[in-house]
């Protein structure tokens, strides 16, 4: 990817709807929030990255602050983590520590008291807060909260989850006039989800987040930016809509294309037929010889993948929980169990194809790509397998696992995902993890998501 170029053309775009003339010209409470959108490896990421770093046209007096996606880990506290993305606090903390080295800096340190009591918080005998009162919100932060045991550890002792909700709790502490987040929903839970969606839904500054959660946009979202061959196209209102006018001017360009290229290979043929005139027969079977025939028309088309699997394996009814905590599994000698780890994309050899991946997993299989292919699992284990997934993948998967004939165990805390695959409700189950137990949800998915909504809604309304 072309970054100067990329950059360019954003630069142009943003000036177009821009980031400068909606900043200034909003009178209303709520700021627009953006959802950036497009497939993977477009410079989604990218465009963040550039806007936090200024080299695109954003007025100086706007603060930014990006998440990103993959979060660093290192030896902060959570707290610390979450303080320290205020960089105007830490910068005053660190002047106040040097300013303390000196008894003849009085004046200077009671005006940056004053300034840090307004940014953290009251003082107390040893100077500025250490831990300001509204950096101790980030205990609720996506629902979760953090216990005082857990706030002393190094971030780096924390799975990617818990990360990213430090990271996210830095960011609402901050409050910056420009919030970016890139796939802030990725290592969350559901419920975390949720309460961010209703969290951000009353965030009162400008936001722009990257997500492929169709839900989370449709919540978030006032308008969508479409990035596309590099170029930025603005829709108003939230993802739904984008996805029908985008369906439409899609609709409308194909038909376009079609009637070019119906133009252009009569006029080919015609050219040919006026050619070949004249030509012996000789010529003409000599070319067909050498492949010299023309190639036919590419044609957009929509494809879907549909993988096939074998017929599923005869399970015997679940053995109680507490038997298969002790390790009493009783499993069919034919049954094959694939799991998928969130984790997985990490391990994989970037040189390597999906095919060679399958073959290096079986060894003894060398070279029998049919064979290999047979060993695929009857009974799959998802483990969050939308993470880093595009919609257009996500709708792919949805599809294959709706066609699997297989058993299939799905954590996920992609809305839709788990609407499409639980929309059978006698094929499908809910099971609900909390509290170190595993319970059945007695309803649909969607009545489980409302009920989660009402308990988030009442905990956002007492931080508000």
């Amino acid at each position: 990817m072309d970054t100067d170029v990329l950059k360019d053309d954003m630069m142009h775009s943003l000036l177009l709807w821009g980031a400068r003339p909606r900043f200034l010209r909003e009178k209303t409470h709520v700021m627009p929030t953006y959802g950036l959108v497009g497939h993977n490896g477009t410079g989604k990421s990218t465009l963040l990255k550039l806007l936090a770093w200024s080299k695109l046209p954003v007025p100086k007096n706007i603060d930014i602050l990006l998440v990103e996606q993959e979060v660093a880990s290192d030896d902060k506290t959570a707290v610390e983590a979450v303080v320290s993305a205020n960089e105007e606090l830490v910068k005053l903390r660190e002047e106040a520590s040097s300013l303390l080295q000196d008894s003849d800096n009085g004046e200077k340190l009671s005006e940056l008291y004053e300034k840090l009591q307004l940014l953290a918080g009251p003082a107390d005998d040893q100077g500025p807060a250490v831990h300001p009162p509204r950096a101790h919100c980030f205990q609720d932060s996506c629902g979760a909260r953090l216990h005082k045991n857990m706030q002393v550890r190094p971030t780096k002792s924390f799975s990617g989850g818990w990360r990213m909700r430090i990271s996210l709790a830095g960011a609402l502490f901050v409050k910056p006039t420009l919030l970016l987040l890139d796939e802030p929903t990725n290592h969350l839970d559901l419920r975390a989800v949720l309460w961010l969606e209703e969290y951000l839904c009353r965030w009162k500054n400008t936001l722009v987040v990257v997500s492929h959660g169709l839900d989370f946009l449709n919540t978030v979202c006032t308008d969508i930016i479409d990035l596309k061959d590099q170029k930025l196209n603005l829709y108003h209102g939230n993802f739904d809509p984008y996805e029908k006018q985008y369906g439409q001017l899609r609709k409308g360009a194909n038909k376009k294309y079609l009637i070019h290229e119906k133009q252009r290979i009569k006029a080919a043929g015609d050219a040919s037929k006026r050619k070949g005139k004249g030509r012996g027969k000789e010529e003409e079977e000599e070319e067909e010889e050498e492949g010299t025939a023309p190639k036919g028309p590419k044609r957009w088309r929509d494809y879907r993948v549909k993988l096939n699997f074998p017929e599923p394996t005869e399970l015997a009814s679940p053995p109680p929980l507490l038997q298969l905590i002790e390790g009493e599994v009783r499993r069919s000698q034919t049954l094959r169990i694939s799991r998928y780890s969130q984790h997985f994309v990490d391990q994989l050899k970037m040189e390597e194809t999906p095919v060679h991946y399958l073959l290096r997993l079986h060894p003894d299989q060398e070279g029998h790509v049919k064979a290999v292919r047979a060993k695929l699992g009857k009974f799959g284990l998802q483990d969050e397998p939308t993470n880093h997934l595009d919609m257009q993948t996500i709708d792919a998967l949805a599809d294959a696992l709706d066609g699997f004939k297989g058993g299939v165990v799905l954590v996920s805390h992609d809305s839709r995902l788990i609407s499409r695959v639980c929309e059978d409700e006698e094929k499908s189950e809910i099971w609900v993890v909390k509290y170190g137990t595993v319970t059945f949800f007695q309803g649909t998915f969607e009545e489980y998501k409302e009920e989660l909504k009402r308990e988030i809604k009442a905990e956002v309304d007492e931080l508000s």
